[in-house]
């Protein structure tokens, strides 16, 4: 397994139009299980909220949790 040193990736440029459905709708399923596994750790939990918070003092998105 790779591990990754930072939760802050720099920029990628991906060309979605060219993604055929069936392979873009299998990638999401993937992420979608990869990302709830990655909250379960509780570094990645507490980033988040902390992210959350600094949004809601900024006037950004207004989530609840």
């Amino acid at each position: 397994m790779k591990v990754v040193q930072t939760r802050t990736p720099g920029a990628a440029a991906v060309d979605f139009g060219a993604i055929p459905s069936h392979q873009s709708d299998a990638m999401c399923r993937t992420l979608i299980g990869c990302v709830g596994r990655l909250f379960e750790n509780p570094a990645v939990t507490a980033d988040y909220k902390r992210w959350q918070q600094e949004r809601q003092q900024k006037g950004g998105n207004h989530a609840k949790n």
